[in-house]
């Protein structure tokens, strides 16, 4: 990984981040009223048996493109900003887009042009390549979806409101998730066997908090501590903490699930998922539910072995104590894995320790000029211009400028890499394009630019490491990135892949972990890395367990490599099941047979009662607390965010 000062980068300038609250609201308004101006163009001057792909289509998709460098930046500002003046200057300005482009595609009278140059494309002489025929055939399908079809007006002014109403929720459901800053007291007691690098990370409480920890509902704090914490009430409150925090999504949840319903039935569909499927690879919601069903009646046996094997675990363990133990529940899950594993040392000692972050992430980054030929190149100011100039949005972030070094070399476009959590921050792991790449009427491209959130602990003294399944799923991220930054097109709005596809290359590259050669060339113990680091690991020792061994191999060996790749199937099948959840309670709220079978369906119930029975685990109810003991659903951001009768993607 080379470096490159902010002059030198490549043939296209990326992408500056210097807007204020003010000037982001003028931008968007700018962009909506332009692209209005040129659609009243179009009206005006073309009429609908005159209309050509040339004379309605092509400023469509001028105006998208251009549209499309700044659009994505703004509305990125509401998930990431340190300045929550910004982020609530966006969450309204992404407000402004929606409604704007309800308003837009609901117009019937562009809709009668572009269904006129659909209709006349059948039989052109010479015909529209490929890609610009699907271009056509997705932009009707958008004026279709946007209730052009409704012939009644009233009707159709009814479908508009109740959209807008959606995407509204849905954005007020993203910013409670983003904005959640809540959290739990806890004491050092409550906290045995929880890592020294985990509890170092923690605010200490003082006042009537004094002697306790607070441990942010974030992941970075809560997965280690769930996986480690030695005593179930510690496990049960942190589980019911993580679930339940988002209370105030309950009634802004269901009401969206009823609304897509609703909206799709306007529209002429069965229910939403039918909606959602019908123009994917799928076909239909029927087609997934023979894929769900399938996988689940070869995973039930599975789930039910492996169900046993954890009850046995914790039986081991409460004997140990002169206690019993006959029922293993979810907040169990992560701890009674990991002490499994050890329990079959599939696991080596501090394996951790060989992922060092920034190594790690140069590694990855090796591997995947390897097999890619993309090479980064990471991008800094110049000394006397400042640190950042606005090529980034926070100074953590790091800007990179990526080549294909194949053969002659050709830029690609620009990544960007926000690892660390904070306040206002999107919460979950995920890629982000902030720019499409497409092709100018010059034919030469704009090129694109992509971003990786992710929410690691940040690295310290005491933990500079990662846990082998953060490792994983940079792996699987990054996949994502490069996936769009490789992506070749003429339009814009076509980088973004059919939700059935959208997975298949990350989790292709995620499996590169699951190899045990792969997993040995990444690993490089950090004591290896600087004599400070060293200096770091000898005192690191003196408060571990395993303070007798001076020195660490550089690499896992070949057998610890090898019971890590088999620790990996072990957690995939557990992965699996996690899945298979996910997908069918997904399909269960978007599929119902009827409107009303769906508004006497008790959605939290639901969420709960699919999980017990896919996991063959149990929760709350079991304890007499009846089916609401945890609102899951209101957390599950990916059915918010486009992955609605569309998680099925996930286990193609």
């Amino acid at each position: 990984m080379s470096e490159l000062l902010l002059a030198s980068v490549g043939p296209q300038s990326p992408p500056l981040f210097q807007t204020t609250p003010q000037s982001l609201r003028g931008d968007a308004q700018g962009l909506i009223s332009s692209t209005i101006s040129v659609w009243d163009g179009v009206v005006a001057n073309i009429r609908p048996e005159d209309a050509s792909f040339e004379n309605t289509i092509w400023p469509i998709v001028q105006d998208e493109n251009i549209r499309s460098e700044k659009q994505r930046i703004l509305r990125f500002y509401a998930s990431t900003s340190p300045v929550k003046d910004l982020r609530d200057a966006s969450h309204a300005i992404i407000k402004l887009f929606n409604s704007a482009e309800v308003d837009l595609f609901s117009r019937p009278d562009m809709f009668l042009r572009v269904d006129s140059v659909l209709n006349k494309s059948k039989c052109l002489i010479p015909p529209l390549d490929d890609e610009s025929l699907y271009y056509l055939q997705k932009l009707h399908r958008r004026f279709h979806q946007n209730g052009c079809g409704i012939i009644a007006e009233r009707c159709r002014n009814e479908f508009m409101e109740k959209t807008k109403r959606l995407h509204d929720l849905v954005q007020e459901c993203n910013k409670n998730l983003n904005e959640d800053a809540s959290g739990l007291w806890l004491s050092r007691d409550e906290l045995e066997g929880v890592p020294e690098s985990t509890l170092g990370r923690l605010e200490l409480g003082d006042g009537e908090h004094q002697g306790l920890l607070w441990l942010p509902m974030k992941i970075p704090f809560t997965s280690p501590a769930i996986s480690n914490a030695k005593r179930e009430g510690t496990r049960k409150k942190i589980y019911y903490a993580v679930q339940n925090r988002m209370r105030v999504n309950v009634p802004l949840f269901r009401e969206i699930v009823l609304l897509r319903d609703e909206t799709a039935r306007m529209l002429g569909y069965p229910n939403h998922a039918a909606l959602k499927t019908a123009d994917k690879m799928v076909q239909s919601p029927e087609t997934v539910q023979r894929l769900l069903s399938e996988l689940r009646q070869a995973l039930t046996p599975l789930a039910s072995r492996d169900a046993e094997e954890l009850l046995r675990v914790k039986e081991s363990e409460a004997d140990a104590r002169g206690e019993s133990a006959d029922k293993v529940f979810f907040w169990d899950l992560p701890y009674l894995s990991n002490r499994r594993s050890e329990q079959e040392q599939s696991s080596p000692p501090a394996v951790s320790e060989y992922f060092e972050l920034w190594n790690t992430l140069t590694k990855l980054l090796k591997m995947f000029e390897h097999l890619l030929g993309a090479r980064f190149y990471r991008i800094h100011s110049p000394v006397d211009e400042g640190p950042h100039q606005g090529i980034t949005w926070h100074e953590d972030v790091q800007a990179y400028a990526v080549w294909n070094v194949d053969d002659e070399e050709e830029f690609l476009g620009y990544a960007y890499l926000d690892l660390f959590p904070r306040a206002g921050k999107n919460s979950h792991a995920g890629h982000y394009s902030l720019q499409q790449g497409y092709e100018k009427p010059d034919k030469s491209r704009f090129y694109a630019s992509s971003v990786l959130i992710m929410n690691y602990p940040r690295p310290t003294d005491r933990n500079p490491t990662l846990r082998v399944d953060e490792v994983r799923k940079l792996f699987h991220e990054l996949g994502h990135l490069l996936h769009a930054l490789f992506t070749r097109i003429k339009y814009a709005s076509l980088q973004f892949v059919d939700r059935d596809f959208v997975e298949a290359p990350s989790m292709m590259l995620e499996q590169f972990f699951s190899l045990e050669h792969h997993i040995k060339d990444v690993s490089c113990h950090y004591s290896h890395l600087s004599p400070s680091m060293k200096e770091t690991w000898l005192a690191n020792l003196e408060h571990s367990e395993d303070g007798d061994k001076p020195e660490r191999p550089v690499q896992l060996s070949e057998e610890e490599a090898a019971a890590l790749a088999r620790t990996s199937l072990q957690k995939n099948r557990q992965g699996q099941l996690k899945e298979l959840f996910f997908a069918t309670y997904d399909m269960l709220i978007h599929g119902p047979t009827s409107h009303g079978e769906l508004e006497a369906t008790n959605l939290t119930e639901l969420f709960n009662r699919t999980r017990a029975d896919i996991y063959q685990i149990q929760g709350g109810e079991a304890l007499g607390e009846g089916w609401e003991w945890a609102h899951g659903e209101t957390v599950f951001r990916n059915v918010l965010n486009g992955y609605d009768a569309g998680y099925y993607s996930y286990i193609l």
